[in-house]
């Protein structure tokens, strides 16, 4: 376990496994990155894979009522310097799909590739939820945790997906749930943030990635990222939702090792 001190009583956790590129892995919201378990084992046999806990979720220690997506951006720089590493492939998972973006304009030479998964742009240009999906991530703080995480469960896992897989996840996000504060910090601070106006901005090779079903961030703001960043590669994946990455793991292993394949060959990487 390591940690990197960021001022205020902030320290965040993070770890690295495998060797080759630097691979940051960013969770999202009120998830730790225990819950990369399906994919960075995988990706740790041909990379060195980054993760870090988000701050208000796992073994990260911060004490603030909004945790901002420009700060956890700067946390990911951090713990990419403790890890002596100049620049990574960066891929952000929904809420981290928005630090990752953050980054990529806040440090672009710092970011071989940017992967975007499960994510949107924030603000007015994104297209939101149904009223009553979004009323659960609010109201979701007066039940417990285990139910909670099961009222969410129709609306980012893919109707085909086997429910030993969803229980699997259950239980990892269950061993390591965030507090109440913790957890309304990260919404707070994703609630406030957008990116649409900046987003002409990245330079990066980017990969857009999003599931057909996903009823939680829907697959329109996966066209709306692709279209404002140039060059940049959609790939929308059928029989899956929110949680791609357990709805169809192999085919998001796939997508990646050959996106990443590509960066690599055709040498983009900063």
């Amino acid at each position: 376990m390591a940690r990197v001190d960021r001022g205020n009583g902030a320290s965040i956790h993070w770890q690295a496994t495998g060797k080759g590129q630097p691979l940051a892995l960013v969770m999202g919201l009120g998830c730790s990155s225990a819950m990369w378990f399906r994919l960075s084992p995988r990706l740790a046999k041909r990379y060195r894979v980054i993760v870090l806990d988000n701050r208000g979720v796992g073994r990260t220690k911060a004490d603030a009522d909004i945790h901002t997506i420009p700060e956890m951006a700067h946390d990911l720089a951090a713990v990419l310097d403790a890890a002596g590493e100049d620049s990574a492939h960066v891929f952000g998972f929904s809420m981290g799909g928005m630090i990752a973006q953050e980054f990529a304009l806040h440090y672009p030479n710092r970011v071989r590739s940017l992967i975007l998964g499960g994510t949107s742009c924030g603000g007015l240009r994104a297209v939101k939820a149904q009223a009553s999906v979004l009323e659960l991530l609010f109201s979701r703080v007066d039940m417990t945790p285990q139910q909670r995480l099961e009222v969410m469960v129709p609306y980012i896992y893919d109707a085909a997906t086997p429910r030993s897989m969803i229980e699997q996840d259950l239980g990892v996000r269950l061993a390591d749930y965030p507090s109440p504060r913790g957890y309304i910090a990260q919404l707070k601070g994703l609630s406030q943030w957008a990116s649409y106006p900046r987003l002409g901005n990245v330079r990066a090779p980017t990969l857009v990635l999003h599931g057909v079903s996903d009823r939680l961030i829907p697959p329109q703001n996966a066209h709306i990222l692709a279209d404002a960043i140039g060059g940049a590669r959609l790939e929308l994946l059928e029989q899956a939702s929110h949680m791609f990455q357990t709805d169809r793991p192999q085919a998001t292993e796939a997508m990646l090792e050959d996106f990443l394949g590509h960066v690599e060959r055709n040498g983009a990487t900063s």
